[in-house]
């Protein structure tokens, strides 16, 4: 007999679980080069294989009623409660190859290939074909570049064209279908209880199959060209690519009436195109003791959707709201998926004032998103298509989710045994709805929760602000129907790191029989430069409440004998 929670507790129920689990992988690479030099002519030749399968055992069993604590094994049990077990297998096999060659140093050329083979795709479609070419020129090992050298000293064309496959995020089995015979989760690993059907044991469809699953394929062709200057003490690299992605693997969503919420299966295509830029810089001459070098890089990119599957609407839209368009001067379906538009459009409301009185209002244009009488303190919205109301129809493109640029810059300094770096990055033209503030401002988040903002908000008849008169749970719909005042700008330039170290002197850690011996103090995440009101400005869309980014503070010391 045991006791719970003291003596008058009786605990004879003796609940008792086991389980076991084990994971396997097994990872095999060999890869095998060749070099041949002839004259001028550089050979480099690698061809290889790669094995790797992961697989998942499980086993779990309850039961109780035992009539005693002290045998520790589940055959003690009087009643057994449940089973339950799980295998997973997934394999992914390769073999890929590259051939080099150059003509001294001066034109090159690179071949390679991959075949991929995995097998959580369809029957008929395991195998993918990867190939890549790249070639190149070094100008400035031409003849004709030597009266610039001096001061251009290293000049690289360049182009290359790739596909490589993807199937992340693909479980072992959804090509082939899943199903379940038991209740539970954690892969069969928590108890549960047997699928039943009429009192008999029942195999339940969990995913539909799709044989016809196969490697998501992007395809990437790119130019540039590399610079430097003074010896190369000043390098610029620059690149324009165009990468399309086909047969993304995403989920198709089925009619509720098929009994399943999708498939996962591949469709669409997407394109990305943009440019990257690299500048670095030695600023003093190597021989000086004060070195300065600094590093600074951007990235443009755009996204467009080439194709969507066959819905028999307009460019196979998927969503999207039904707004005035300016560009047409008509209505149009706008935002979601939908097929020559981009991934992450943002449409609302747009607030151009507050209300400032009674009489005001009662002049303002009729709100059909409102069921309340208009009075001082509400939003005064924006009419789209200037048909005397406030409707549905007149939300307006208020930005991106994704960042048009991003980049980084950093500057390392040192003088004597003293070093000093640090390093920014940014990021400019994505737009965040910042949820929080509304959840607050519009009450909707508790009863006692509140923003230091409320003190701004209208509260008596004249009063002249941007935000609207604080209602519990937003009933007047000023907010909760996606404004414009929340729909901030996340750009930011982030101090991410800075280091400060000094180095003592040889001739002083040697009388002491050190080797070496450095001080240093780093800090990570300092300070984010922006207009963002929330506490992370990195991600667009939604915020939903996320934390900012922790602020660390490293002391550290580098000791060697």
């Amino acid at each position: 007999m045991a006791f719970e929670n003291g003596p008058g507790s009786v605990n004879e129920t003796r609940n008792a679980t086991a389980s076991f689990r084990k994971d396997l992988v097994i990872q095999f690479d060999a890869v095998m080069t060749y070099i041949k030099n002839i004259q001028q002519h550089n050979f480099e030749a690698k061809a290889g294989y790669s094995y790797y399968r992961v697989s998942y055992e499980g086993f779990n069993a309850a039961g109780r009623g035992a009539s005693s604590d002290f045998i520790p094994t589940l055959n003690a049990s009087a009643t057994p409660v449940s089973v339950g077990g799980t295998e997973t297998n997934q394999t992914l096999i390769g073999y890929f190859g590259r051939v080099n060659y150059n003509f001294d140093q001066k034109y090159l050329l690179s071949l390679n290939m991959r075949y991929d083979g995995a097998s959580n795709l369809g029957d008929q479609n395991k195998w993918g074909f990867f190939p890549g070419v790249s070639v190149g020129w070094n100008m400035h090992r031409e003849d004709f570049w030597q009266p610039v050298d001096t001061y251009v000293s290293r000049f690289k064309v360049r182009g290359s064209y790739g596909v490589n496959g993807n199937i992340s995020g693909l479980g072992p089995y959804q090509a082939q279908g899943q199903y379940s015979v038991a209740n539970g989760s954690d892969m069969g690993l928590i108890s549960g209880s047997s699928l039943t059907y009429d009192g008999t044991s029942a195999v339940q469809n969990t995913e539909l199959p799709n044989q016809n699953l196969q490697w998501e394929q992007s395809k990437t062709f790119d130019v540039g060209f590399d610079i430097g200057f003074l010896d190369n003490r000043i390098m610029v690299i620059f690149d324009w690519y165009r990468r399309r992605t086909d047969n993304l693997l995403a989920t198709l969503t089925l009619p509720h009436s098929t009994g399943f919420t999708g498939i996962t299966t591949n469709l669409g295509s997407l394109e990305n195109k943009g440019i990257e830029l690299e500048l670095t810089a030695q600023i003093m001459p190597a021989a000086r003791k004060f070195q300065w070098d600094v590093a600074f890089n951007a990235s443009k990119v755009k996204n467009t959707i080439l194709k969507l599957p066959y819905n028999g609407i307009e460019n196979n839209r998927i969503g999207g709201i039904y707004t005035w368009d300016p560009s047409r001067n008509d209505y149009a379906w706008l935002g979601g998926l939908q097929e020559g538009g981009a991934i992450g459009d943002i449409y609302c409301y747009k607030q151009i004032g507050i209300y400032a009185t009674d009489e005001e209002a009662a002049q303002g244009l009729p709100d059909t998103q409102s069921t309340f009488a208009r009075t001082g303190g509400d939003t005064k919205w924006f009419d789209a298509d200037a048909d005397g109301s406030i409707t549905d129809r007149d939300r307006i493109y208020v930005g991106n989710i994704y960042p048009t640029w991003t980049g980084g810059f950093s500057n390392y300094l040192s003088y004597v045994g003293f070093g000093l770096s640090f390093r920014f990055d940014y990021t400019l033209g994505h737009t965040i709805n910042n949820a929080p503030a509304v959840r607050l401002l519009a009450m909707t988040s508790g009863n006692n929760t509140f923003s230091k903002d409320i003190t701004k908000t209208w509260q008596n008849q004249g009063d002249i602000t941007d935000l609207p008169r604080y209602y519990y749970g937003d009933i007047k719909n000023n907010m909760g129907r996606g404004s414009t005042r929340f729909m901030e700008k996340g750009d930011f330039l982030m101090l991410r790191e800075a280091s400060l170290s000094y180095q003592i002197p040889q001739k002083i850690t040697q009388k002491i029989r050190i080797s070496n011996l450095r001080f240093h103090v780093t800090g990570n995440n300092l300070y984010y430069f922006t207009k963002f009101t929330g506490l992370n400005p990195e991600e667009g869309g939604e915020d939903g409440g996320r934390y900012a980014l922790p602020r660390s503070i490293i002391f550290g010391l580098n000791l060697t004998f």
